[in-house]
């Protein structure tokens, strides 16, 4: 289990602060035609006695745009964010923010200029020979579009957040560690016996298959069709010198990262630079003839049919045009295509014989199941298994007629469960067993991963009362939205 805790314990570690500003190359983002209340012209809401200013609004979506965009390559758009509901989801977490500040000021927390300066003397973002540099700061936050009033003003609720959360801090009590080791290095002596079930122990009723179809037939449906004149525009080629180059990486720096997300340097980004300026630069040429095919100043001329499932095509653009529509030039094969819809097939439910092939497959599955629990049952009630000794959640141990993944997923399952004896079902096999013995606290593995298990047990307790906190705030301080689409 610690192997897996190890790997995943950022998962493990439940913040309420979030920081997702990505500052270099991270310029304020055009989230959409969105309008206020009249008479609220300057917030979007306000939580308690918090105003919830425009500018806070935006810069939160802009940061968390940014985020999803580094996690993408810089493939995320407008168009997917708008569809996930960016906007709410960027409310949702300054308000949330804004319940716990209303607490602080309760509490008779402050952050003052001390503490800025202090936060700012320690940022490396802002250092040149590890020393502040005004010189850098405030030419990162010009890059960012954001003026250092206010970031200083979003850094006094970060910092006030902090000092908050540091008060409220709960730590791992000895009971907790033990009952945290006692969970994650528990472990079971296992007798285990290994039945299988296949085709071959199945018999194909025709008539039983014909009703599944009837019963679900709703669920086997031809996919959509689309029938497209499309127009490709080629990349172009531009000969560029690496003057330009560099500004255009320095205002999109934050594009270029390694497989650790460590921003690349010049050098290292040159070729996706390239690439990406030749694109940027070939998507307004692209961008132009759009303009001509939808005023029918030109036309798209290669006829092509999709499906529903194609990959790389606006699918979701597409299920919403109309016939005749033109939609916008996107990346395709080193260039950008340009597509006009000229007809939809919809879905219709397949013929059985169609169909059968796929319900087979359904029909297959669901039989071999019930053979398979049958045999597991009686195997149960007649067991003979083999004792492979004592195993925890993420033992890897060699067993005849299971592979490690299977073993890892036996094993996972076992210690979710709380019966001394059953089985677990895997693909195609079941693993029936009994626990012969179990040992729970391992102080030896108490010891060695005691930091580990300090950081996890805080962090779920810490987690834990910032969710009540957060619920009982919810009913503590009033919320008004001046906010709407």
């Amino acid at each position: 289990m610690i192997t897996w805790m190890q790997k995943h314990k950022k998962y493990l570690v439940i913040t309420i602060w979030v920081s997702t500003i990505a500052f270099v190359g991270a310029g304020f983002v055009g989230w959409g035609a969105y309008d206020l209340n009249s008479n609220r012209a300057t917030s979007v809401a306000k939580v308690g006695n918090r105003n919830i200013s425009v500018q806070e609004f935006q810069q939160t979506y802009s940061d968390l745009y940014n985020y999803y965009a580094s996690l993408s390559e810089g493939k995320f758009s407008a168009e997917q964010a708008e569809e996930m509901g960016l906007d709410k989801i960027a409310l949702d977490k300054i308000i949330r923010e804004n319940l716990f500040l209303n607490y602080a000021d309760e509490l008779g927390l402050d952050a003052n200029n001390q503490d800025v300066i202090a936060y700012l003397m320690n940022d490396k973002s802002f250092q040149v020979d590890g020393k502040f540099d005004k010189n850098r700061y405030e030419e990162t936050l010009r890059r960012a579009r954001i003026t250092p009033k206010d970031y200083e003003n979003g850094l006094k609720n970060k910092i006030l957040l902090n000092k908050m959360f540091d008060a409220l801090n709960l730590k791992a009590t000895t009971s907790d560690l033990e009952m945290l080791s006692s969970s994650y290095f528990m472990k079971d002596r296992v007798s285990l016996q290994i039945v299988k079930a296949s085709n071959n122990d199945i018999a194909i009723d025709e008539n039983e298959l014909k009703k599944l179809w009837e019963k679900d037939k709703n669920k086997y449906l031809t996919k959509t069709e689309y029938f497209l004149d499309t127009k490709y525009i080629s990349k172009l080629n531009l000969d560029v010198n690496n003057t330009v180059l560099m500004a255009f990486f320095e205002d999109n720096r934050g594009n270029y990262r390694d497989s650790a997300d460590k921003l690349l340097s010049f050098e290292e980004a040159l070729e996706s630079v390239k690439k990406d300026y030749m694109l940027k630069n070939s998507r307004k040429f692209a961008l132009e003839e759009y303009l001509k095919i939808k005023k029918g100043e030109s036309n798209a001329t290669e006829p092509m049919k999709i499906f529903e499932d194609t990959q790389n095509f606006p699918i979701n653009e597409l299920a919403k045009a109309q016939v005749g529509e033109v939609l916008k030039p996107f990346e395709y094969k080193d260039g950008f295509l340009i597509i006009k819809l000229q007809k939809v097939v919809r879905p219709e439910v397949m013929s059985y014989e169609n169909a059968r092939s796929e319900v087979l497959k359904t029909y297959e599955e669901m039989k071999i199941r019930e053979k398979l629990e049958e045999k597991a049952k009686k195997a149960l009630e007649n067991f003979n298994g083999k004792d492979i000794g004592f195993i925890t959640r993420d033992s890897r141990k060699s067993v005849d007629g299971l592979s490690e993944t299977e073993f890892l997923s036996f094993a996972m399952k076992l210690f979710e469960s709380q019966n001394k004896k059953g089985y677990v079902m895997l693909d195609g096999k079941a693993v029936v067993y009994t626990i012969l013995e179990q040992e729970l606290l391992n102080s030896d593995k108490l010891k060695e991963y005691n930091s580990l298990l300090v950081q996890n047990m805080d962090a779920i307790k810490n987690g834990q009362l910032q969710q009540d906190l957060l619920d009982t705030l919810q009913k503590r301080y009033d919320v008004e939205l001046y906010y709407r689409r």
